[in-house]
């Protein structure tokens, strides 16, 4: 695929160009609430881009690493008055500087051979499933483990995708295709079987296709638009083949993805592509917003379970997908005591909270602090990256609290003791 450097470098500018330096963003800022360097927020990252054509010949790998220190939130771009496209900007000049320094080379290697190819992503999974076994000692009921001061999730086979069997749904009833995402298909199934079964409760008839892959956004943050291209063009032949009327996911980032990103890449795609890429588009949802749709558990009586609930909000879910209420909808319904939090990235980040631990933990901290602060018996969560950074910080503060994904909550009620 060839890559236009200056075509990129120009494209970033011009969305950085209407920032007017107004700092609005460092409010917003995780990265910058725990460091204060200017180079760290929104804004010094704009200026940075703004020199991008100077940086891509000058030091690009040093300009690409303080690019990269950033959770792509999307904080700064909904906060900001002037509605600058700061996401937008800084994975188009991570693509440039990318190409510019041929740094990420072996990672995209590794990410390419990791997640392009599905059969692969399993096999790899299953190995590293079975290195886990020996190597980690953990309970049978501990989903996430510390490796330092790393989350490892546990690997959980079967995979979801591999052994989901269709349930009859409502005739006549929505078709609705379950997109599962890498963290439920592979380390959360029980996540996965929760949402198809809660869409069926509600009359909908659910299809999980067995060849999907990763939505492809750990390309796009890598800067690699060739292999996130690929990924939206595989999907888009193994959809092509299946009647549906809504896309649903269980995780904020890969809504996000497919609501969002998918559709940027439509000048690459042909007309076919193009028309359901934008069907995907309008279609795909959160499974807590099209359960309300569906009106599910309208017709079951109310009780209240004693049990204290707070919300964390992906940062996707929030800033991009602006869908925080129909989860509080959800758990109110069930008879839970709803309790706000203050709202906050996490510090996951997606391969953030590897290539920057220390910062991903020092954002953790306050969110594990706004959590506690609560005094909540079980934080939800529509994210199960967010799960895995929120158990390992409760988990390494010996917290009594406990992380659930939404669809947990909902299919398997619990009561003030925390059980079943």
């Amino acid at each position: 695929m060839s890559i236009d450097l200056v075509l990129l470098a120009t494209a970033a500018e011009e969305m950085a160009s209407v920032c007017n330096r107004c700092g609005l963003c460092q409010a917003v800022c995780p990265v910058y609430k725990q460091t204060g360097l200017e180079g760290d927020s929104a804004r010094g990252k704009l200026a940075l881009i703004v020199a991008l054509h100077d940086r891509l010949t000058d030091d690009p790998s040093e300009t690409l690493a303080r690019l990269n220190r950033c959770t792509l939130c999307g904080g700064c771009k909904a906060t900001c008055p002037r509605g600058v496209a700061t996401v937008d900007a800084f994975l188009l000049a991570r693509q440039a500087l990318a190409e510019a320094a041929r740094l990420s080379k072996g990672k995209r290697a590794l990410l390419r051979k990791a997640f392009a190819d599905p059969r692969r992503t399993a096999t790899l999974a299953a190995r590293f499933a079975a290195v886990q076994r020996r190597l980690i000692s953990s309970s049978d009921t501990e989903r996430v483990t510390l490796a330092g001061r790393y989350p490892v999730p546990k690997i959980t086979q079967p995979f979801f995708t591999e052994h989901y069997t269709p349930k009859e749904g409502a005739v006549g009833g929505p078709e609705v295709l379950l997109f599962a995402g890498c963290l439920v298909d592979k380390v959360y199934p029980f996540v996965g079987e929760g949402l198809a079964s809660l869409l069926t409760d509600a009359g909908a008839r659910v299809h999980v296709p067995k060849e999907q892959g990763c939505c492809g956004i750990p390309f796009l943050t890598d800067g690699d638009e060739e292999a996130f291209l690929q990924a939206v063009k595989r999907h888009l032949a193994l959809f092509a083949t299946l009647s549906f009327s809504h896309v649903v996911t269980p995780c904020a980032t890969c809504t996000h993805a497919l609501k969002n990103l998918w559709p940027k890449v439509k000048p690459q795609l042909t007309e076919a592509e193009g028309v359901l890429v934008d069907r995907i588009a309008e279609t795909v949802c959160d499974g807590g917003d099209l359960l309300v749709q569906l009106g599910s558990r309208e017709s079951e009586p109310f009780q209240e379970t004693g049990l204290r609930v707070t919300v964390h909000d992906p940062c996707h879910g929030r800033h991009s997908l602006h869908n925080t209420e129909n989860t509080r909808s959800l758990l109110k319904r069930a008879g839970h005591t709803l309790v706000e939090m203050e709202q906050g990235c996490c510090g996951l980040g997606g391969s953030f909270g590897v290539t920057h631990r220390g910062l991903s933990l020092g954002i953790g901290e306050g969110c594990l602090a706004r959590i506690e602060a609560t005094g909540a018996d079980v934080v939800v969560t529509s994210c199960p990256g967010c799960m895995a950074q929120i158990e390992a910080l409760l988990k390494g503060a010996n917290s009594r609290i406990r992380v659930l994904h939404a669809v947990e909550i909902l299919e398997n009620p619990l009561d003030s003791s925390g059980g079943s």
